[in-house]
């Protein structure tokens, strides 16, 4: 039977690694992303003016093919940008 507790050797004395950075995440073809660009691009456009409301998250889920967390998250980074308002228990809708 074989040792399972092989470690990798020493380096070289003065040798030096470059040690690989952990590439971030490709945030580009998030799904939150995506969804998060149309509901602002209907915004922007006019589609959705100050006061409407915006699709139900039931109906987000099914169009996207997401969970309800991913379009929560979408939810709240247009609330950051203070595009919409979103209150527990009622429907999203565009700010004024």
């Amino acid at each position: 039977m074989k040792d399972l507790s092989v470690r990798m050797p020493d380096l070289p004395f003065g040798s030096e690694v470059d040690t690989p950075q952990p590439s971030a995440p490709d945030e580009a073809g998030s799904p939150y992303l995506r969804i998060a660009a149309d509901l602002r691009a209907a915004i922007t456009c006019g589609a959705l003016n100050g006061g409407d409301h915006l699709p139900t998250v039931e109906s987000l889920r099914g169009r996207y093919q997401v969970s309800a967390g991913t379009v929560a998250r979408a939810f709240a980074l247009l609330k950051n940008d203070g595009l919409i308002r979103v209150s527990r228990g009622k429907r999203a809708t565009v700010e004024p």
